[in-house]
């Protein structure tokens, strides 16, 4: 089974798909590199896959789900 991978931050999804989790920390990691910098203990963004979703946090306010997608072909 073949999956694609989603990343909604604030409840608006990114503007691309990815074809792997780690694809997906990767660009959540660029786009909030500046933040995650400053070494805020509390960042919890290297944590493995989980089922269906993955909640990572960055910061207060700042939420973050990677929805795992399976593509269904007919």
């Amino acid at each position: 089974m073949e999956f694609v991978y989603i990343v909604i931050e604030g409840g608006k999804p990114y503007l691309r798909t990815f074809c792997t989790y780690d694809e997906a920390v990767v660009a959540v990691k660029e786009k909030h590199a500046e933040i995650l910098k400053e070494e805020n203990e509390c960042n919890e963004v290297d944590i493995p896959e989980g089922k269906g979703y993955t909640y990572l946090y960055i910061e207060k306010g700042i939420n973050i789900y990677i929805y795992k997608l399976s593509v269904m072909r007919a």
